[in-house]
């Protein structure tokens, strides 16, 4: 068995997701957000295009990391980062005492950041009251029999088992500070407890834990989910979000998923169409699988090869798509965008940015009395382009290459900081762009250049260059 994540993982996603993937903080009480433009500052059409980057990469059909040894890839960032859970592995039970402490923490933490309701009012003593009622911990045993499961259809893990939203402030409405992350059908996960009338369940999936709505979790045994994810044949989505019907003629809509899932299939005997197992809830809450079916040229039959211009290929597909903080709406944050892209090709991430920071061989670190010209000079190597991440503080972004000594980067953004005579005027972007590096310059928060703590190249390597410990 292997060993189970020690501490509270959630409260510590949770902690971090409150502060990530936003960019610069503008004061949202004194500061308007305008509208970046299409085309952000440093930026020409065709960079815009994909073919742009692979264009110019030296070798773009190299393959980084050959199919058989991307599973060993894997267990290295599970070791590495400690923040992703194996399922098929999960103890058969947990001290009730680590889910008192992580629901505990949480509510503690919110509650004492006062957040806006929807309705513009500010949470208070009875908001609280009501969810530590709701949450039900005096019913949590000493030692907790785990339940292990699957999610049944697209659905969003929260922070606090409500619908309800909390904002930093009304002009952060697209901001929930309640969302923690959202999977996709065929997540499997633990659940450990519920809440009094049953709606909602506590759960850990294998990026993180939160509340999640029992209506969208059937449960299943430890042999089902092992054969389930590793039966062969299967498909992976390769689109940013992919349609799932219950018939051939792909007329009876059942829900979506996004890039980067993984379903057994076998042909359906439709041209154009490939029937993928999908597990469903029965009136018991018990998993059932029963085909759906999803168009051939969304997904991938197996994992797609891992060389740059796939990487690009694939992170373009994502290019305006909006910003979704902690998968809002279905969409992506900064490290939601990482981490799809990269699991088109097999590559596991943690579910946030400082964890997947620690992911590949170290290529530089920096501190802020690191310069320009050194930042720049291991930004140079072409051969980093489409499969190199880099990391500055709440925030990641993939490498496509540098154009004139410029470098640049497609990233899930929030906004950036731009000055203006002597003020400062934030520009909301709120989608996947491409942009350079020095974006942000002239501003209390910098160029985005100068802010990287840590550049890495997503492969294997022992050999590790390095300017200054971040």
């Amino acid at each position: 068995m292997k060993r189970f994540l020690a501490g509270s993982i959630g409260f510590v996603l949770i902690m971090f997701l409150l502060s990530a993937c936003a960019g610069p903080k503008p004061d949202g009480e004194r500061v308007f957000h305008y509208s970046a433009p299409v085309l952000l500052p440093g930026t020409s059409w065709v960079m815009n295009t994909p073919g742009f980057w692979i264009g110019i990469h030296p070798d773009p059909d190299r393959v980084i990391i050959p199919a058989e040894n991307i599973a060993g890839f894997n267990e290295a960032i599970r070791s590495r980062t400690g923040m992703i859970q194996d399922m098929t592995a999960f103890p058969d039970t947990v001290k009730g005492s680590r889910v008192v402490n992580a629901v505990r923490g949480s509510l503690r933490f919110v509650s004492a950041r006062k957040y806006f309701r929807e309705d513009g009012s500010r949470t208070d003593d009875a908001f609280f009251r009501e969810m530590k009622t709701l949450m039900n911990l005096s019913a949590v045993p000493e030692e907790i029999p785990v339940r292990l499961g699957m999610v049944t259809g697209y659905t969003h893990q929260r922070i606090l088992p409500t619908d309800q939203e909390l904002y930093s402030s009304m002009k952060s409405t697209d901001i929930d500070r309640l969302q923690n992350s959202a999977y996709d059908i065929g997540t499997p996960l633990a659940v450990l407890h519920a809440t009094v009338d049953g709606s909602w369940l506590y759960t850990i999936t294998p990026l993180s834990e939160g509340w999640i709505k029992a209506a969208d979790i059937a449960y299943c045994t430890r042999e089902q989910i092992v054969h389930y994810l590793s039966a062969e044949p299967f498909v992976v989505t390769t689109e940013a979000k992919v349609d799932l019907f219950l018939d051939q003629d792909l007329r009876g809509h059942h829900s979506f998923v996004r890039m980067g899932c993984r379903f057994p299939s076998r042909d359906s005997g439709v041209p154009g169409v490939i029937e993928v197992l999908l597990p469903f809830r029965d009136e018991g809450g018990v998993c059932v699988f029963r085909g759906g079916f999803i168009t051939a040229s969304q997904v991938s039959r197996g994992y797609l090869p891992y060389t740059p211009r796939t990487i690009i290929l694939q992170a373009f597909k994502l290019l305006h798509s909006p910003y979704g903080w902690g998968d809002m709406h279905g969409e992506q944050d900064c490290s939601r965008f990482i981490q799809v892209v990269f699991s088109t090709v097999g590559i596991q991430f943690p579910r946030n940015s400082l964890q997947q920071a620690k992911v590949g061989r170290l290529i530089a670190g920096f501190t802020r009395q690191t310069g320009p010209e050194e930042r720049l000079g291991f930004l140079s190597d072409p051969t980093l382009g489409g499969t190199s991440i880099l990391h500055m503080n709440g925030h990641i972004m993939l490498f496509l290459g540098s154009v004139g000594g410029v470098p640049y980067a497609i990233h899930d953004m929030r906004g950036y900081s731009e000055p203006v005579g002597k003020e400062e005027r934030f520009r909301l972007v709120n989608r996947v762009v491409v942009s350079n590096l020095y974006i942000g310059q002239g501003t209390t928060s910098g160029a985005y250049l100068q802010r990287l703590l840590t550049v890495r190249a997503v492969e294997d390597g022992a050999q590790e260059r390095q300017v200054a410990s971040p």
